[in-house]
């Protein structure tokens, strides 16, 4: 099975994943795109948001999807849904148009690429989820979360395909419910 992990920062998707893992070491973990990147270029990416940082993530994504599409047994942090959430968060803070962006342009890649997932796993904020962390600005937090929960329970962009949809669900609660829940999904 190939597994995506999505959600907002500091939400605990590498904590989920790194639960996953110790419990099905069969599972390859691939690290989310921003490390990828910064490893292979070996130049600091940004730590302030900004859409060309995620274009160029969500791009690394696409292409991670894709080259690991016949590949079993794999579990990543974060998929392209995830940088369009924070790319769109961008724009509507700088009140551009989705249509009238790089972002647009790229809606047919996402879904070609999401056909090469059999399930996303979406970790919102929610009180159940509460997770203590020290952050410059949680309101941009909650309005990425905000993307999140539009593109996923919204569906306001056409980004999913319309055949080989991965399943998506959502998991909230605390570090072990969230194990114990995707863990039922998969025995299920």
């Amino acid at each position: 099975m190939r597994i995506a992990v999505s959600g907002a920062h500091f939400i605990g998707k590498s904590t989920l994943i790194e639960d996953f893992i110790a419990k099905r070491p069969s599972y390859r973990y691939e690290v989310e795109p921003y490390y990828k990147l910064q490893d292979e270029e070996s130049t600091e990416m940004s730590l302030k948001p900004c859409l060309d940082s995620f274009l160029e993530q969500l791009d690394y994504s696409i292409n991670q999807l894709n080259e690991c599409a016949n590949e079993q047994n794999i579990i990543f942090d974060r998929c392209p849904v995830d940088f369009l959430a924070y790319a769109m968060c961008e724009l509507d803070q700088d009140s551009i148009d989705i249509n009238d962006s790089e972002v647009f342009e790229r809606f047919s890649d996402v879904k070609a690429a999401l056909n090469h997932l059999d399930l996303i796993v979406f970790l919102p904020i929610s009180k159940e989820n509460y997770i203590e962390y020290n952050e410059e600005n949680p309101l941009y937090r909650k309005a990425v979360d905000k993307w999140f929960k539009k593109l996923y329970r919204d569906a306001i962009c056409d980004i999913f395909p319309e055949y080989n949809h991965p399943k998506i669900i959502e998991i909230s609660g605390d570090r072990m419910t969230r194990l114990k829940k995707l863990e039922s999904y998969l025995i299920g």
